[in-house]
């Protein structure tokens, strides 16, 4: 910890060497004050709860991940071969696949046919629901993660 450290004070001795050339170079360490939010996180109890969550809680964020990748590719061989007119690549489909997931929708690339349209629908109401189940699993964790706490007396 002591680098992140190092790394948030460097770019101040780039004000006190203005007039040296050579250290003009640490002009470009004034970016790594980024670094400075990693000792917050390195006091933060709630970010040490969360981190626990995720780390516990890998194998079935995993599997949702999964099963969105599988639902986007899925999603992106029905409409490439649905709408073959307004998808010229399988990459667009693919890229439509996952703003209709996430439901975003930018509108750039859409489906003009009716089935085309219904898979879009089907598409994102599926979305919603993938894209909610990292959310539940992470706030389950959570509040097991501040339950055990509670017990243990730590709060």
């Amino acid at each position: 910890m002591a680098i992140i450290d190092l790394l948030a004070i460097l770019p101040t001795f780039s004000v006190v060497a203005s007039g040296f050339k050579i250290l003009k170079l640490f002009r470009l360490l004034r970016t790594f004050r980024v670094f400075k939010v990693f000792k917050i996180v390195r006091y933060s109890k709630s970010i040490t709860v969360i981190s626990n969550v995720i780390r516990k809680q890998k194998e079935p964020l995993l599997a949702v991940c999964v099963l969105a990748a599988a639902y986007i590719v899925i999603c992106a061989l029905i409409i490439f071969n649905v709408e073959p007119d307004t998808f010229d690549s399988f990459f667009s489909a693919i890229y439509w696949a996952t703003v209709s997931l996430t439901t975003m929708g930018y509108g750039d690339i859409y489906p003009v046919s009716t089935f085309g349209r219904i898979v879009t629908m089907l598409s994102a109401f599926v979305g919603i629901a993938i894209v909610a189940l990292p959310a539940g699993i992470i706030t389950a964790g959570y509040m097991d993660e501040i339950k055990k706490e509670e017990e243990t007396g730590w709060t």
